[in-house]
């Protein structure tokens, strides 16, 4: 295992954005990531799972320990089960498992990120998460030092939570999906309707997650320095969140009524954000929930656009907004 210091992190982050980590060293199996794990707690210092970056953003000054970056990692199936180490990329596990004659976990493919991090983030897209398709997870407990599964009820899965989230001592290796024999025929088609819905204002409603009857989605900004969704869609089963209340304050909103919640991308908008810039960093002018690198943000530019949208939102609108991005190094 080759260990580098002082490795710059922004080439690994799709932000482009970031300091450099004190240790660096790149994984390719499950226990690599043990190793250097082990390594790690030895030296008694912070580690950090890197995976493709696309939903992290990294401090100027970077991280004080070491950063374990996965490229790539094992998958293999039996019967309708398919095994994928946390390094695999979602989306070549979205083909192996279609290669196999496995369907029910296509929507996958607008994941850009690893099973590691998707099962972390209970990641999802058009309507379906990871904890629809999870049956068990392989993590390595840093604390014990010891290897443990979790089946899916242990996991906590939550909107974009799990156990992992709250307890950071579990390192997520890898996870066992259940899919099912199905038309993959079909299947392909129905990620040729996804990709067509992350650029397109004509997606087909089935296939869109928090469809808008009001035709405020937008297209996403794809091939720019952003991770996507800065921040958590509002659902209406929020605890500080009063339905009622909302809409009969703002009509606007009665549109989403039948929805799990709010699009933040139209709160955002709403509230006269899109193309407004801190520095390098600005909110898209195509789909507002998405925070744009334009050539020279650095994370500082970021975080405080970050603050003035959750500010500028509750102010004019009374939600607050809940971060989807990992700060790393603050």
């Amino acid at each position: 295992m080759e260990m580098k210091e002082n490795v710059s992190l922004k080439p690994f982050t799709v932000f482009q954005v970031g300091g450099p980590a004190r240790f660096f060293t790149e994984t390719h199996s499950k226990e690599e990531v043990i190793e250097a794990l082990r390594w790690a707690k030895e030296k008694k210092i912070p580690s950090f799972i890197l995976g493709l970056g696309s939903n992290i953003l990294v401090s100027d000054q970077g991280f004080p320990g070491l950063v374990i970056k996965i490229s790539g990692g094992k998958v293999s199936r039996d019967g309708d089960l398919i095994t994928a180490e946390a390094g695999a990329k979602m989306a070549e596990v979205v083909n192996f498992s279609l290669q196999n004659g496995l369907v029910g976990f296509e929507w996958a493919i607008g994941v850009p990120g690893t099973i590691g991090g998707s099962v972390r983030g209970n990641a999802g897209c058009f309507g379906s998460e990871m904890k629809d398709v999870v049956m068990s997870v392989g993590a390595f407990n840093t604390g014990s030092r010891e290897n443990v599964e979790l089946d899916n009820s242990d996991c906590q899965f939550g909107y974009r939570h799990s156990i992992f989230k709250k307890r950071p001592e579990l390192i997520v290796l890898g996870a066992v999906l259940k899919l099912k024999p199905g038309d993959v025929g079909e299947a392909r088609r129905k990620i040729a309707r996804a990709s067509k819905a992350r650029v397109s204002l004509v997606a087909e409603p089935a296939d869109r997650e928090f469809f808008n009857p009001g035709g405020h989605i937008a297209p996403q900004e794809i091939g720019r320095p952003t991770v996507g969704c800065a921040f958590k869609n509002v659902l209406w089963s929020r605890k500080d969140v009063d339905k009622e209340y909302l809409i009969s304050r703002f009509p606007k909103f009665k549109v989403f009524e039948a929805n799990p919640g709010l699009p933040t991308g139209f709160l955002i908008e709403e509230a006269g954000l899109k193309g407004v810039e801190i520095g390098g960093a600005m909110v898209s002018e195509k789909h507002a929930n998405f925070i744009i690198n334009t050539g020279n943000a650095t994370a500082e530019d970021i975080v405080m656009l970050i603050g003035l949208i959750k500010e500028r939102v509750h102010r004019k609108l009374d939600v607050f907004l809940e971060e989807e991005i990992q700060y790393v190094g603050f």
